[in-house]
């Protein structure tokens, strides 16, 4: 049949080629899901190294490697070693934004959860701007009304309350209401601790 003689000339010129090993990649990675989802934090963590090889030899374009930083970073934040966590989240950062650009919203994600991270180690003066930078890409991707930004919107907000700039803390609480109001949602104002 055509489709099988589609499927045979795929398979000879992948073989010719060298196909990428995203089914391997992907077995790998959804593995250390299922270990990770089970809590089991140090066999997820040796498989994220055993991946990381495959990933580097790509470089930092490959966006798997991002992947595998940022995850060991997670594992890290789960194991309670924030200091390792922190590490790994920074050093995915700069390759998200080689592989997906600055702009993209993975990085954004990366960064709130770096922002995250410092809130909760009461390190706000580093949360904020972090958070900040997440909520312009998200933003831009969004646009400047979408209810998706008000997760990020009103933990700046809590953010700037303790940094104490309070002019933008203002600006920020009423951003959000607006797009509550907008979006037909209650509105829940943070308040500072």
């Amino acid at each position: 049949s055509p489709s099988t003689r589609l499927w045979l000339i795929a398979g000879i010129v992948c073989l010719l080629t060298g196909c990428p090993t995203s089914s391997e990649w992907d077995r790998q990675w959804e593995q250390m899901q299922i270990t990770l989802s089970h809590g089991q934090l140090q066999e997820a963590k040796e498989l994220l190294h055993g991946m990381l090889p495959s990933v580097r030899e790509k470089g930092p374009t490959d966006e798997r490697y991002a992947l595998v930083i940022f995850q060991l970073g997670e594992v890290s934040r789960l194991a309670g070693q924030e200091s390792q966590a922190e590490a790994y989240y920074w050093e995915a950062l700069p390759l998200f934004a080689q592989s997906l650009g600055p702009e993209h919203l993975r990085m954004a994600d990366s960064l709130a959860t770096l922002a995250s991270l410092y809130h909760h180690k009461g390190q706000p003066d580093m949360a904020a701007p972090l958070l900040k930078r997440a909520l312009a890409i998200r933003e831009k991707s969004w646009g400047l009304s979408d209810p998706r930004l008000l997760p990020t919107l009103q933990t700046y907000h809590t953010l700037l309350l303790t940094t104490d700039p309070q002019e933008e803390a203002i600006e920020v609480a009423s951003r959000s209401e607006q797009i509550h109001k907008n979006a037909s949602l209650p509105f829940r104002a943070a308040t500072s601790k």
